[in-house]
């Protein structure tokens, strides 16, 4: 199982950028969390994973949201499962309030439809936030 995201032209993909405005605690977290799937080749449930819900947002398909907490910080990571196993960062976003803000959910399904069309993917360099 492999981390990906999506490359934007010979720029820093837009995950990496999010994780640039968080704490350097807060992306240690966050990879820590995306590093124990990669270890057991799997996602396993959690309180921390749940599905954003394809009716309420009106899309098709599984995207998943991942909570981080992190004393005061909290983000979420919304992210897909792909058929070769891997794992596709869509978007991340410091959570301020109780729902996920409809703004970073059309984000995210912006990003899966680009990864439908099949959009440049690079593997998410998860060592570079480790602490």
């Amino acid at each position: 199982m492999k981390i990906l995201s999506i490359q934007e032209h010979d720029e820093v993909p837009e995950f990496e950028l999010f994780l640039h405005t968080v704490s350097g605690k807060l992306a240690a977290a966050i990879c820590k969390k995306l590093q124990a799937y990669v270890a057991m080749n799997d996602l396993y449930s959690c309180n921390s994973l749940k599905i954003l819900n394809p009716k309420i947002w009106g899309y098709k398909g599984t995207i998943y949201k991942l909570r981080v907490d992190c004393g005061k910080e909290s983000a979420r990571v919304l992210f897909v499962k792909t058929s070769d196993n891997d794992l596709v960062l869509l978007h991340g976003f410091v959570k301020k309030t109780r729902k996920t803000p409809s703004k970073d959910a059309k984000i995210a399904m912006e990003n899966f439809e680009r990864l439908k069309n099949n959009a440049a993917l690079s593997q998410f360099p998860l060592t570079k936030y480790s602490p």
